[in-house]
Formats: C-alpha cells, structure tokens, sequence
C-alpha cells in the first residue's frame, strides 16, 4: 500500500477520468493504486506486459486496466488503447503530484539584491541565489540550492535539496531536478604538456530545454566554447553524466548509469540504457536505441539498435554473444583439431620420405 494518501472515487468515475470502458461494478470504491500481485479490493491494477498476465487470475485488484483487446481471467476490467498511459492518467488522478511543504521566501535564504524573482517562486532554508540571476514564476527552490549568477531559470521549475547551477546556465520552463545533481560544472578538458595535465579553462554554459527532467546526483558540464545542450523533453534517470559541449535532442531518455563523452552529437528520441557508455566527438542519429552497458565508439545511423562493447546492431551481437558461452567448448574442439592436423601433417611428410 502506498504511503501517499489517496483520492476516493468509484470505478465509474475513474473510468470516465482515464478515458477507459469499465465491465465491472460501477459504484465499488477505489482508493489507491498497486501492483497485480499486491493489489487490494479497493485498488486498481494495470496490466501492460504479458509477462505479468498470469497474476490476473489470483489478483485482489478491485480493478484492472487492461488493453482494448484483451481476453483473459478478470472480473472487473477497465478497458484503454493504452493501459500503460491509462494507468499514469489513474495515478495523476488518485494521488496528484507532490506538494510542496513550504510557500514564500524563507529568511535564511540568501539572495543577491540584484537577482530578480518572478511571481509566487518559493525558496527554502540556505538557498543561496547569485548576482543577476532571474527565477521565472512559481518556480520552487528547495533548501541548499545553490544558483550562480547570470544563471537562468523559467517558470514552474523545481530544483530539489541541494542542486548546483553553476553560473551562467539556462533552464527552460517545466524543469526538475532532483537532489545533488550539478549543471554547469567544469568540463574534463586539459592539454598535456611536458607531462602536465593543464586545465583549459571552460568559458562555455549550458542550456537545458522546456520539460525536462533530471534525477538525483546527474552531472551536466559547461562546453568548454558555446553550449552543452539537452533538448526539450529529455528525461535522465539518477547518476547520468553529459559531458561538456554535447548537444542532446528532444525527447531522449537516460537510464542510470548512462554516460556521453564530451562533443557527442545526439538526436531526437533516442534511448541509452543503464551503464551504457557513448564516447566523444560522434554523431548519433534520431530514434537510436542503446543497450545496457553497451559501449558507442562510432557513429549510429538513424534507427538503429545498438549492443555490446563494443557496440554492434543488435542482430549481429545476439550473435556473438550467442557464441560467447560456447567458446571454452569451441577452444577445446580447436585444439583437438590443430593436434590431428599435426598428426596428419606428420604422416603426409612421412609418405613423401618413403617414396624418394
């Protein structure tokens, strides 16, 4: 059960809320929302992947949210084009988005005379706000945010406990961010000389579009010229780092773990798995799929789905990793055939000696 308090409504109202055709009771009351396998009788369930088919014949679930087509066990369905998105539209409406525990301006804040606030921004304890900074309306600051100045930031961000904004970077509007992630930090660039790794300084900024959202302890760098760039409605999960001067297209995601070298050129909607890595100074093309821990050294052409280290189409690695288990069998086998290829080898010479 969830910790979050729930709205209550009946599963008529709730059908009609997500767009949904109900076969069920009506008036049974719903007040939360939960797995299959954990529902109760007065939660809704959704059912997205047929994996999870099989718990929709022992499921408590007071409903389920299925897909129009659907045949299966379940007594009280609730039928969408979209189960996935029917369950989000349920969730928006069962339990909201968080509230914000604080209004107004706290005093602890410190904040420079020459920053400008927009109408109804709230920020929290120890917030500390530049020279020259602008906050765009509504936006909330949590405690500990730091914002450099001449950075700006639109209007209804939220910029959780401890966010950086080093100076100079720009938010669009609708942008979250959540703990201890850094935006605008020094990018990984040194020239080496007479065996010394001398810092080049960062003179660039970054610019993250409308909608965008970042999880906890991400790390964007400045460009070291011009700006690093993440495109409108792109998503990062936690722990992804976006290095300096690499430009991110609309509506990309970032599991955790992901990372993209400096200068790196990437698309609209592309998607990189958990732990996959993407080096520097390459282009990759729009709708381009990543695999978990895949490693990008060269560019990807538009469509394309991509595995391995390093990384391959995805057909061509389901084939080498298919071989890669048999490998100590097929070194075996190698061996035992270099071993008669000798033998023969010994034999052939043999008969030649004879014959002279």
């Amino acid at each position: 059960m969830s910790r979050v308090s729930a709205k209550a409504m009946t599963l008529r109202e709730l059908a009609q809320r997500i767009g949904g055709r109900l076969e069920g009771p009506a008036e049974r009351m719903i007040r939360g929302a939960n797995s299959l396998a954990e529902a109760g009788e007065e939660e809704v369930a959704f059912l997205a992947h047929g994996r999870y088919k099989r718990f929709m014949a022992t499921t408590s679930a007071g409903a389920v949210i299925v897909a129009e087509d659907y045949q299966g066990p379940g007594q009280s369905l609730i039928r969408c084009k979209d189960p996935y998105f029917a369950f989000r539209q349920a969730m928006v409406e069962l339990y909201g988005f968080r509230e914000h525990p604080f209004e107004g301006v706290d005093p602890a804040a410190r904040i420079d005379p020459t920053a400008r606030l927009g109408q109804g921004v709230c920020v929290g304890q120890f917030v500390s706000i530049g020279p020259g900074a602008e906050i765009g309306d509504r936006t909330v600051l949590y405690p500990g945010v730091y914002v450099g100045a001449s950075v700006r930031i639109g209007a209804d961000c939220i910029l959780y406990p401890n966010v950086v904004l080093y100076e100079g970077t720009v938010l669009g509007d609708r942008v979250t961010v959540h703990a201890c992630s850094v935006i605008g930090q020094d990018g990984f660039g040194y020239a080496t000389h007479a065996g010394v790794h001398e810092k080049i300084p960062q003179s660039g900024w970054v610019e993250v579009a409308d909608d965008v959202e970042i999880g906890s302890c991400c790390t964007i760098d400045r460009a070291t010229l011009g700006a690093t760039v993440i495109g409108a409605g792109t998503k990062f999960s936690n722990l992804v780092a976006i290095g300096h001067g690499t430009k991110v297209g609309r509506g990309c995601l970032f599991v955790a773990q992901s990372g993209i070298a400096g200068s790196t050129n990437i698309g609209d909607y592309c998607s990189f798995a958990g732990q996959s890595g993407v080096v520097g100074h390459i282009n990759i093309g729009d709708q381009v799929r990543v695999g978990a821990k895949a490693g990008v050294i060269n560019d990807v052409e538009d469509g394309q789905e991509v595995f391995g280290q390093p990384a391959m189409p995805r057909s061509r690695a389901r084939r080498v990793y298919s071989v890669l288990a048999q490998l100590p069998e097929l070194r075996r086998q190698v061996k035992e055939l270099q071993s008669r290829l000798a033998e023969l080898e010994a034999r052939l010479a043999g008969r030649d000696e004879t014959r002279k």
